[in-house]
């Protein structure tokens, strides 16, 4: 029997159908059995029993005539009479003969052939005598009273023997006949007695299968089909309000599942109506969102800009300071190198001086060396000081030494015209001018101490140049990076605006399209009791969603939010349900939400303070708008156990 339920309706028809075809067919089978019989039976009849019980009255007929003629000849006065009767006592005979021949050929049992058999002897036997009879009797007795009488006592036995055999395969005939219609009789109502029965069995299964399949449409379908069809075109039209009775008996009925399809329809729709709620809330505070942020981000472009062009600028200065500090560093080698090569010369005058001591004979010479010596150096002093005046104030303290070093080379060579002119005294004044001679040596080694230093600083500061205009060149290239980036996060920030614009037009038709719903008052009403309800057997108070976000993790937080949640979709539900919904232009519904959100938390005057910054300097209004972003709490987060958490276990609640 539950093999039997379980079975699909196509399968149920197709079986009940089959089974009456199939009790039709027997009924049919049997009739058309039962009349081949009876036919069979009724041409067996025909063909054996009619047929034989006319060729035996044939017989028997064409016996009476064969006996008639014999009489008539026998009263004949004529040959011609004679004659003509003798060939009619033939003729009959001949045709009794045949008929008999046709009641053998239809006889079917031995007894009716037997009977058959005999009838035919007594007729020959009839015939032999009657003819004997005829043609042995004179033709002047023929006529005679006498002579009849004496036939018609000797042949009489023979043709009454003759006629009770043919009546006796007469009766057997009829006998047959009848026995033959008691067996259609018989036949007829069996066949007529099994086709009704057959027929009443039939009615009645199939009226067991349309009772049982109609119960089983019945209980399947939970009631009238119509019905059916009326609650699914209302489901289908958004009603959700429809009073579903579902019998006691019916609870796997269709009409028992459209009723918890309408349940859980009115759940999915009141939890789509409040989530689609936060969406609208949510994406306008998206939108404004990236309005201020698109503001803020091209401001930051702009600024950006700036910077990567003062960098630019900047990197530009310093390239040219790093190649004026290699010009410097080459002069001052040059220096370093001509200062060497002066305390070189100096060393020399030294030798020379000493060899004056020795050999007062080389004065001239020695007088000579050191006017080109005061020469030479007189140009490296004068080469010195062009170099210092182009170093500026770095080379103010080589200038110092160059007008000191040109000053020497000036008294080098007034030292020398005086030797030339004092020659006589120059004995006498060697010793002096080995003292003037010492002093510039160590002068000159002060001087290329200094220059070695002037050179080691000046290449230092050609280093540290390059390095500079390296790292600018990098910080440059990571500004205009930045710059770039920035103005693609400009184009990102318009894209999500867009985006969020278009998502708020979305959440509004996703509103509209969730009104067309009709979930009923009392079940908004029922929804919120079986909340309170809830909440208060938890011996938990409600609590909004703003407070349940900073709850800890755990089941206890989590019921609370979910409770929270619950009673803030269900009153949202009932604020929308009241009211009608606002175009695009009047705002998103739950504006009065969102209103009362901001204005008690901190994203608005964070992006008040952020729009309303002083733009007096870059770096300033760049701080500001930091700080404000910063401050600026997020939205996803701040809405994340309201809508994810809460919304998960919205369906536990219900």
């Amino acid at each position: 029997m539950s093999r039997i339920k379980t079975l699909r309706v196509r399968t149920k028809l197709i079986g009940g159908f089959l089974i009456v075809a199939a009790i039709a067919a027997i009924i049919g089978f049997v009739g058309i059995q039962s009349m081949q019989r009876i036919s069979q039976m009724t041409d067996r009849l025909y063909e054996n029993e009619f047929v034989g019980m006319r060729h035996a009255t044939e017989a028997d007929r064409q016996l009476v005539a064969a006996g008639r003629a014999l009489s008539n000849t026998l009263l004949t006065s004529t040959e011609d009479e004679y004659r003509s009767e003798y060939f009619s006592i033939d003729n009959h005979f001949i045709s009794a003969k045949m008929a008999l021949d046709d009641l053998a050929r239809t006889a079917q049992s031995e007894e009716g052939k037997r009977a058959v058999e005999k009838a035919r002897e007594a007729i020959n036997a009839f015939e032999k005598t009657a003819k004997d009879i005829v043609r042995e009797q004179p033709a002047e007795t023929l006529g005679r009273l006498d002579t009849t009488e004496r036939v018609f006592k000797e042949m009489r036995p023979l043709g009454d023997e003759a006629e009770s055999l043919i009546k006796r395969i007469v009766y057997g005939q009829q006998d047959d006949a009848l026995t033959a219609t008691e067996e259609i009789k018989a036949i007829y109502t069996q066949a007529f007695t099994l086709m009704i029965g057959l027929t009443a069995g039939g009615a009645l299964i199939a009226i067991i299968l349309g009772l049982l399949i109609t119960r089983g449409f019945t209980r399947q379908l939970g009631g009238e089909p119509h019905e059916v069809a009326q609650i699914a075109a209302a489901i289908a039209k958004g009603n959700l309000n429809n009073k579903i009775v579902v019998p006691r008996n019916a609870k796997q009925s269709i009409m028992n599942a459209m009723n918890q399809m309408q349940d859980s329809l009115r759940k999915v729709v009141l939890a789509v109506r409040n989530s689609s709620d936060h969406i609208a809330t949510g994406s306008a505070e998206i939108a404004t969102g990236n309005v201020d942020l698109a503001r803020r981000t091209e401001d930051q472009a702009a600024n950006l800009t700036e910077t990567a062009a003062a960098m630019e600028q900047l990197a530009s200065t310093v390239k040219s300071n790093a190649d004026v500090a290699k010009q410097a560093a080459h002069m001052a080698s040059a220096a370093s190198s001509a200062a060497v090569q002066g305390g070189e010369v100096v060393n020399n005058v030294v030798d020379t001086m000493q060899e004056i001591n020795a050999s007062s004979r080389k004065i001239v010479d020695i007088i000579s060396v050191i006017d080109s010596i005061a020469f030479q150096t007189n140009i490296l002093a004068l080469n010195a000081a062009v170099e210092a005046a182009r170093a500026g104030e770095q080379g103010r303290g080589f200038a110092v030494v160059a007008s000191e070093v040109r000053s020497l080379a000036q008294k080098s060579a007034s030292a020398a015209k005086d030797i030339k002119n004092l020659i006589d005294n120059s004995v006498q004044k060697v010793d002096a001018g080995s003292r003037l001679v010492d002093e510039a040596g160590e002068s000159m080694q002060g001087i290329v101490t200094h220059v070695k230093r002037v050179t080691d600083l000046i290449n230092e500061i050609s280093a540290a140049t390059d390095e500079q205009t390296s790292g600018i060149g990098q910080v440059n290239d990571a500004v205009l990076q930045l710059s770039d980036v920035t103005q693609q996060n400009a184009a990102l920030v318009q894209e999500s605006a867009a985006a969020s614009d278009s998502l708020k037009a979305q959440a509004a038709k996703l509103v509209e399209v969730v009104n067309l719903f009709d979930i009923g008052r009392d079940y908004i009403d029922v929804t919120a009791r079986e909340v309170k309800e809830a909440a208060s057997d938890a011996n938990a108070p409600a609590i909004p969603a703003t407070a349940a976000a900073q709850l800890p993790a755990g089941k206890s937080s989590k019921k609370a939010r979910s409770q929270a949640s619950l009673e803030d979709d269900v009153h949202t539900t009932q604020n929308h349900h009241d009211s009608t919904t606002p175009t695009p232009n009047e705002g998103a519904p739950g504006s009065a939400q969102r209103t009362h959100a901001i204005s008690n938390g901190a994203t608005r005057p964070a992006r008040r303070a952020g729009a309303s910054a002083p733009a007096t300097d870059a770096a300033t209004a760049n701080a500001a708008r930091s700080d404000a972003q910063l401050k600026r709490p997020d939205l996803s987060n701040q809405q994340s156990p309201a809508t994810k958490a809460d919304k998960e276990d919205d369906w536990e609640e219900f």
